[in-house]
């Protein structure tokens, strides 16, 4: 059953309530979705709040992400046995999907684009999570991959045949509201 306010006296203070707590914003570093459950009979309205993470850490197989929201600039560690790279702003491209919000960074480029070479991206799910007011964390599983590309440059001739080999790593980790 879908909530309405005409079901609910314009006297009673619960409506205002109710007017302003329907209104919700969405994303990652929210903490504002709120769920009402209103039955017709007497008893008074529950409502629901949640919070969204904004910081992520996740591994897997000698991978190491941290990917977190300040001041809604996302930020992005990505370490390996041998690579240490941060990312932030513009260089992180999230794309909201109907699984999660994608999250690509370029790891590599070939050291000159003219000549071509290999570019390496990582690619990894952030899953929708609720956290209850009071909870701070939460588990996470997810997946992440690893896009190489060939790059044939300005100079060589074209490359034929598959372009792109990916990785997958399964990632676990912990998201929590900070």
């Amino acid at each position: 059953m879908k909530p309405n306010l005409e079901d609910i006296s314009s006297s009673f203070p619960r409506r205002q309530i109710l007017k302003i707590a329907l209104t919700f914003v969405t994303g990652l570093t929210t903490t504002s979705l709120v769920s009402f459950f209103m039955t017709k009979s007497s008893k008074p309205a529950q409502a629901i709040v949640v919070q969204r993470p904004n910081e992520f850490e996740l591994e897997g197989q000698g991978t190491h992400i941290k990917y977190s929201i300040l001041n809604q600039v996302p930020q992005l560690d990505y370490r390996t046995k041998n690579i240490y790279e941060h990312f932030s702003g513009d260089q992180i491209e999230t794309l909201a999907t109907d699984i999660g919000t994608l999250i690509t960074v370029i790891i590599s480029r070939p050291p000159n684009p003219d000549l071509g070479g290999n570019i390496v991206k990582l690619s990894f799910l952030l899953p929708i999570i609720n956290l209850a007011i009071g909870s701070r964390e939460s588990p996470v599983q997810t997946e992440a991959i690893l896009t190489t590309e060939r790059t044939s440059g300005f100079i060589r001739t074209p490359l034929f045949g598959q372009l792109q080999s990916y990785q997958t790593i399964v990632l676990r980790g912990t998201a929590r509201y900070r």
